[in-house]
Parts: C-alpha cells; sequence; structure tokens
C-alpha cells in the first residue's frame, strides 16, 4: 500500500526519537569502555534509520551501509586517506589476520578495527528489529523496557551517572509507546485511516507526556526509599566492609595475611615484547607467620647500579653468547623493576640509578630530589640458565647440613606450626634420593591429592588456625598463595632452604613480528611461586599451583652412553654418501624438463585450472563442514597402528581436546583440567575424560608412568572420539 505524507511524518517522528533513544545507549557504552568518535556511530544510525525510512531496496541499501562500515574503519585505523593506493592492501591485511585469529580460535587476537565492524554490524541488525517492530508489529514496548533496565543497571553497578539519561528515555519511550498505541487503535476503528482525526489524538497524547515530565522533573524530591543495594549485595557476598571481604588481584606490598577470595581485575599493567616466555619476578620473603609473610628482622644492606652495568642476584644466569633482550612498556608506572630470571642488565633513556635490597632483591629506582621516579619504558637484557640434570641428580640431602647459617632465614617456621604438616613433609620426601627429586615430589604433591585451584572459594582461617594447614588438610582449595606457601613451608620442614617469590605470570601471548612475541600482562596476571637451594646449583624456580606451567630450562644430560653410541656409527654414514649424492641429481635434470614441458602445456589450459581451484574450494568448504567426522575417524585410525606409550597418549590427549572444542566443548580461561574434564563427562553422560585427566596431569608434571595401563587408556580415548562424532 502506498504510504501517505503523514505516514511518512509519523515514521519520521518514530525515527527520530529511535535515535535519540539509541543514543543514550551509545553513550554509557563509549564512556565506559573509553571508545572514542561518538558522532561516527551516530552518523551510521541515522543513516541506516534513513534508508529504512525511504524504503531503500536491500541491496543498494546494503552496500551504502558496508561503503560506510569500510569508510569509517579506513578513516580511523588507517594512516592514509580513504582514497589511496594503501586502502586496499589495509583492508586484505586486516581481513587476513582476522580470519586466521578466528579460525585458529584465538578471539582475543583479532583487532580493534574487527571489533568495531562487528559492533556496527550489531547495530545494522538492531535497527532492522526496530523498523520491523514500528512497522510491522507498530509496537516497541519491549525495546523501551530493555532500554530502561539497561541504563538503569549501569547506573547503579558502575560508575556511569545515567540520572538525566534515564529521564530522557522514559519520556521519549512513552511518546514513542503512545504513537504506536494511537496507530494501532486507529487502525482498528477507522478503516480510512483519517490523519486529521489521528492527529487530534497524537498532539494532546504529546503534551500531555511533555507537561507531567516536567512538573515531575522540578518538583522538589525526597530521598530514596530504599538504600543503595551495591553496598549490600558486597557485604553478603563478603565484598564489602561487613564480611570477609574480597581483595582486588595484583601486586601488594602487605602479605601479612593471606586468604579469601579476590575479584578479578584486567587492568594492564605492562607490556613485554620478547622472543622467550617469562615469569616477572618483583621480590621474594622470608618470614611466615602461620597467616601469612613478612620480612625477618636484620641488617640488610643495599647495592646501586647504574643503567646498562651488570646486575647481580642470588639466581644462576645463562651464557654470554645466548644473551637477548626485552622491551618492557610500562602501563601503570612503579618505582620498581619488573626482573626476569637470568636478567644481566638494564637499559634506560636517561641516566638513572638503580637500588637494590639484599634482602628481598627487590630493584629500586632511586628517588631524585625526594620525588620517587617512574619509568614508563625500558630494555632488559637477560640470558636464561639451564640446570643440568647430571648436577640436580648429585645434590645429596646431606649436603644440607653444611650450608651456610645466612640460610638460616630460609629454614624459618613458626613455633605454632602444626606436626601433621611436617610429618607430611617427610612423607612426601621419603626414598627421595637427591635434593631435587625431593622438592619435585612436594612440587607434584598438589596436582595428585584432590587439590583445586579457585580464585574465589578460598577460605580465610581462623584467628587459631594456620593458613598452609588449613588449605593442606581442611579445604584444599585455593589459588597461588596457598600452594606456593604451602609448599615453602613443606620444603623448609626437611630442611630445605626456601623463599617465597611474587611477580606476574607471564600473561597473555599476543602477535609475533620479527621473532618477538608481544606478552600483555594485567593484574589478573599478579602471581606467586616458589624459589628452593638446590646444593651444588643454587636458586631454582618451581611451580606448584595447579594450572601454571613452570619455566625451568633443564638441560637432560644423563643419556650419555646413547649419543656416544651415535658418535661412533655417524662416520660410517659419512663413508657412504658421496656415492648416494650423484644417482639424484642426474634425475633431478631429467626431471626439471619434463616439469618444465607440463608446465607449458598447462598454461595453455586456464579454464582447466579455474575449474580445479572451484572443485578444490568446494572440496575444502565441505571438508571443513564436516570436519567433525572426518578428522576423528581417521585419527583414531592412526592411533590404532600406534604403540601405546607416553608421548602418544600426549598427542593423543591433545587431538581430543581440539575434537571437543569443535564439537562446542571449549575450555574456559583460567579453567583447570579437571573442571573441564568434569564439565565434559556431565555433557557425555561418562567418567572417562577424568581418568584420561588424571593420567594426563601425571604425565605433566610427574613424568613417571605408576602402572599406568596405555591399552585401557587407547579404548577409553577411542571412546570419547566415538562419542563427539554421534
Amino acid at each position: 500500500m502506498k504510504k501517505t505524507v503523514g505516514d511518512y511524518i509519523e515514521l519520521t517522528i518514530a525515527y527520530v526519537i529511535v535515535f535519540l533513544i539509541l543514543r543514550e545507549w551509545l553513550i554509557p557504552v563509549m564512556e565506559l569502555t573509553d571508545t572514542a568518535l561518538l558522532h561516527l556511530f551516530l552518523v551510521f544510525i541515522g543513516l541506516s534509520l534513513a534508508l529504512s525510512l525511504f524504503r531503500v531496496q536491500p541491496l543498494l541499501s546494503g552496500l551504502i551501509k558496508l561503503g560506510y562500515i569500510t569508510w569509517f574503519i579506513v578513516f580511523v585505523f588507517s594512516k592514509d586517506p580513504f582514497l589511496s593506493g594503501n586502502t586496499l592492501p589495509f583492508l586484505i591485511h586486516e581481513w587476513k589476520w582476522n580470519m586466521t585469529a578466528i579460525f585458529s580460535g584465538e578471539f582475543g587476537q583479532v583487532s580493534d578495527s574487527f571489533r568495531t565492524v562487528l559492533f556496527l554490524a550489531l547495530i545494522w541488525m538492531l535497527i532492522y528489529l526496530i523498523h520491523h517492530w514500528i512497522t510491522v508489529r507498530n509496537n516497541i514496548f519491549y525495546f523501551f523496557v530493555l532500554t530502561v533496565f539497561f541504563i538503569a543497571t549501569l547506573d547503579t553497578f558502575s560508575d556511569y551517572n545515567g540520572k538525566t539519561a534515564i529521564v530522557k528515555v522514559i519520556i521519549l519511550g512513552l511518546i514513542m509507546t503512545g504513537l504506536l498505541l494511537v496507530k494501532r487503535l486507529w487502525l482498528q476503528v477507522d478503516a480510512t485511516n483519517n490523519a486529521i482525526g489521528k492527529w487530534k489524538l497524537v498532539i494532546p497524547m504529546i503534551v500531555s507526556v511533555l507537561i507531567v515530565s516536567s512538573v515531575a522533573f522540578f518538583l522538589p524530591k525526597t530521598g530514596p526509599t530504599w538504600a543503595d543495594p551495591v553496598p549490600f549485595i558486597k557485604g553478603v557476598a563478603g565484598q564489602g566492609d561487613l564480611g570477609s571481604g574480597k581483595k582486588s588481584v595484583g601486586y601488594s606490598n602487605d602479605d601479612s595475611r593471606l586468604g579469601g577470595p579476590f575479584q578479578g581485575d584486567n587492568t594492564l599493567v605492562f607490556t613485554a615484547t620478547s622472543r622467550d616466555r617469562h615469569y616477572w619476578r618483583i621480590d621474594t620473603k622470608d618470614t611466615y607467620t602461620s597467616k601469612g609473610w613478612i620480612l625477618s628482622q636484620g641488617n640488610f644492606g643495599k647495592n646501586y647500579y647504574q643503567a646498562d652495568t651488570p646486575i647481580l642476584t642470588s639466581l644462576q644466569v645463562g651464557s654470554p653468547e645466548k644473551t637477548r633482550e626485552i622491551q618492557m612498556d610500562i602501563a601503570v608506572p612503579m618505582p620498581f623493576l619488573i626482573q626476569t630470571y637470568g636478567m644481566l642488565s638494564v637499559s634506560a633513556q636517561d641516566s638513572t640509578m638503580f637500588v637494590q635490597d639484599e634482602q628481598t632483591e627487590k630493584i629500586g629506582i632511586e628517588q631524585q630530589n625526594n620525588e620517587s621516579k617512574l619509568l614508563s619504558s625500558y630494555t632488559l637484557s637477560y640470558s636464561e640458565p639451564v640446570y643440568s640434570m647430571e648436577q640436580l641428580q648429585l645434590s645429596q640431602p646431606s649436603m644440607l647440613e653444611t650450608l651456610d647459617p645466612s640460610f638460616n632465614r630460609f629454614l624459618q617456621l613458626p613455633n605454632t606450626l602444626p606436626q601433621r604438616v611436617s610429618e607430611l613433609a617427610i612423607d612426601i620426601t621419603k626414598d627421595k634420593p637427591s635434593v631435587y627429586d625431593q622438592i619435585k615430589a612436594i612440587e607434584r604433591y598438589f596436582s595428585y591429592n584432590g587439590f583445586r585451584y579457585d580464585k574465589t572459594a578460598a577460605a580465610i582461617p581462623a584467628e587459631d588456625q594456620d593458613y598452609v594447614d588449613q588449605f593442606l588438610f581442611d579445604t584444599k582449595i585455593g589459588y597461588c598463595d596457598n600452594f606456593s606457601t604451602s609448599m615453602v613451608v613443606l620444603l623448609r620442614s626437611v630442611g630445605i632452604p626456601a623463599r617465597w617469590v611474587k611477580g606476574f605470570a607471564p600473561g597473555d601471548a599476543g602477535s609475533v613480528s620479527d621473532g618477538l612475541r608481544e606478552y600483555r600482562i594485567t593484574n589478573n596476571n599478579a602471581h606467586s611461586w616458589v624459589e628452593a637451594y638446590v646444593p651444588g646449583t643454587g636458586w631454582m624456580e618451581f611451580e606448584p599451583t595447579i594450572g601454571f606451567t613452570g619455566n625451568v630450562n633443564i638441560d637432560y644430560d644423563i643419556e650419555k652412553e646413547t649419543s656416544q653410541q651415535e658418535q661412533v656409527t655417524q662416520p660410517e654414514v659419512k663413508q657412504e654418501q658421496p656415492k648416494k649424492e650423484q644417482a639424484p641429481k642426474q634425475k633431478a635434470t631429467s626431471s626439471t624438463f619434463s616439469l618444465d614441458v607440463v608446465w607449458t602445456w598447462m598454461k595453455k589450459l586456464t579454464y582447466v585450472w579455474l575449474a580445479l581451484l572451484v572443485l578444490l574450494i568446494a572440496v575444502s568448504i565441505s571438508l571443513y563442514t564436516k570436519r567433525r567426522t572426518w578428522i576423528p575417524k581417521m585419527q583414531i585410525r592412526a592411533y590404532r597402528k600406534k604403540d601405546a606409550n607416553w608421548t602418544n597418549f600426549d598427542a593423543s590427549y591433545h587431538d581430543l581436546m581440539k575434537q571437543l572444542s569443535r564439537i562446542g566443548l571449549r575450555r574456559k580461561d583460567g579453567e583447570t583440567l579437571r573442571a573441564f574434564a568434569e564439565r565434559v563427562d556431565m555433557s557425555l553422560e561418562t567418567d572417562k575424560m577424568q581418568k584420561l585427566t588424571v593420567v594426563y596431569e601425571q604425565h605433566i608434571y610427574g613424568k613417571e608412568a605408576y602402572g599406568v595401563d596405555f591399552k585401557e587408556l587407547k579404548e577409553s580415548w577411542e571412546y570419547l572420539i566415538n562419542l563427539t562424532i554421534s
């Protein structure tokens, strides 16, 4: 039916109101996400509404919107003008980068430009739905209610102040709802659709809403009847002053009282560009109080270093020829350095003096003119140490008895420590021939005895309760502080010097450029781990926390007999090589000639190439869409022919994880393997994933078989794969 001028006026008013309401949607999103260029998003909303108002053909409308989105992306994210030769290469590069990230499952690596495209596409779909509600349903009540709820929620639980916005939305929503209500009633009552009679109802309705809203806005108001719900909710949840309280995650100097849940914080702390993965070390603490960590009393000196001069620590460094650099870009400047294992020196842009505390090995930045100096960027030079397994195995427990008295502070334990903690440590380390084996036994203990990593369910010990004792015997639930503190206490209980280390975990790995990978470290990556002293080797780092992987480089140089045999047989192979190299060279000449002839012939058949290309694309799409079925079937056939051992079990477990991801059972960020296995078994109604995971963790952390039945594991793995196919 052809629309009259009055219909276009009604739609224009409706779309103007929708534009103003969507503006109130956008403003808090822009504020809370620190997104600029609000006017460009509003232009896209206005353009989309105008195209819907004038009923532009879908194809033309889509091309116009796509053109604007393309211009938007180039204008905001490219340094070159839109009408330049670099626009198309820029768009192709962005497309390739983001498609690679998506198909590889690394969704966190998509670029800001792609996120912007997705947001604009969301606005596009939302406007299409609103257009349908207005023109077909003549009802926009649900959109109005959702807008009020959205703004009220942000006003209550975020820093956004929605006082004015919610008044605007209420007024605009009432006018919009009234317009559509009158339209629905008029269509039912008056088939002639008399525009004059309709406006006799619309105009008084609009005037009434404006008058009542104005009076309500300017009248004096009493205070709120209900108190702010946020403090109450935090108190009930233990996040406010009423409960035990959730701590904010991140680095802190005060560790005197550990325990309890904490709330996440993804604020960026620093970015590191490096070839290697690192644990980011800040300082150590030596005195355990049964509740947390403090520093011992004593006369400890300070060491001063200039930039680009060697910095000495108690830790080993690697060989000089393996020296590399890390570029540190600090988002939240701190008065101390972020260290890494094997650190040699630090380079800064200006002349900076560094102060090292001998007690904690924390390296601060010397104050200038009584003011703390902060560095926004610097470069670390390092050479990662490599530890000899042969040397580690020579660390006899008797060697601990001859240690220097300076190690006594790393053996300190409170007098109130329950006896059962020491008894547990002795039981774990019995029958271990070397100090290193004893340390590894304690490190692995948490992976096999029902402990669980959980940041929100960690308990706070009572006044008469020991923090480590509670974790080891009562709760067995906690996060890095629980695991690392417990390991230090257990090590000290059997006479092995150990200290508690604080810093940051490696962080989120980003893109790679020229062999350098960018790591983003946030407050959520704040972490603690253990450094233990191995006689004959020195201080080494260890990672007891479930779900985290250490970063120690060990040279397994104890298998020397095999390498010597290889060296003996190697000359015999070399003597035969000259005879074997002559024949392939002759074949290569004739092969090249025949390939040239074939290539010359194939270049004439352009359409054959195009047909083959289309067929290849079709086959690839078909294989990709059905990858959930044919990939696991091929894997089953392949693994049936392989021997049942640790190497093949490790590979098959990873293939199972990929297959589970293909059917929608993807492991969540921060989810432990055991929690993921429980979720998989619940979904597939089996218990085999948990059994496989227990053995897999035993393999990863223990490196020992413990009488594993590989045949049974193989059958369980094949059973799970078949379940995912069916």
